[in-house]
């Protein structure tokens, strides 16, 4: 397990080193030529995650552009699950590497590959049947690989989906599961 997490981290980092990450003073605007149109270049993107809000647990977060193809994430969320009723504060960071056509990355756009790692806080401590309790943390810390839509005249609007597998820590057990996510966005 830990060999295949390195493998993937490594190749993310690999594409982050193979990025130049100075940025021109041209870098927020570009041309699209074949339509003869300008194209705005966004940078930073604010995120909500509909399956969490569905869940009960509202999310917030943002995506910074570090490099051409490359972009660092992060998102803060708390609620009540309604599966559940456990109150829990979430914390997310990661990095996220776009891969394809090189029009799609540079707004990122298009196919992704990402890793993560999230931070769950419970309120109340999760016991096990004899009562015991077994602690309030939970985690996860995935590869996905995923795609990202852009919407709209003015290309603001995005939804991106994303499939993969990590190491998931709840109830003071950890497995390797898969997990998905769906994450919609407005781009400034």
């Amino acid at each position: 397990m830990n060999k295949l997490f390195t493998f993937f981290l490594s190749a993310c980092f690999f594409g982050l080193n193979a990025q130049s990450v100075a940025i021109d003073s041209d870098s927020n605007e570009r041309f699209d030529y074949s339509d003869k149109k300008e194209v705005k270049n966004y940078n930073i993107e604010v995120q909500t995650r509909p399956i969490s809000l569905l869940q009960g647990v509202y999310t917030a977060g943002m995506e910074f552009k570090i490099a051409q193809s490359t972009s660092i994430l992060f998102d803060f969320g708390a609620g009540t699950s309604l599966f559940d009723e456990s109150t829990l504060t979430t914390g997310m960071l990661g990095i996220r590497y776009y891969i394809g056509f090189k029009e799609e990355a540079d707004n990122l756009a298009g196919s992704y590959l990402s890793f993560r790692h999230r931070s769950r806080w419970y309120q109340d401590p999760f016991t096990n049947l004899a009562g015991e309790e077994l602690g309030t943390y939970g985690a996860n810390t995935n590869f996905m690989i995923g795609k990202k839509w852009v919407f709209g005249p003015s290309e603001q609007i995005s939804a991106a989906a994303e499939v993969g597998a990590g190491r998931q820590t709840w109830a003071g057990t950890t497995l390797l599961l898969p997990t998905w996510a769906v994450t919609l966005g407005f781009r400034f």
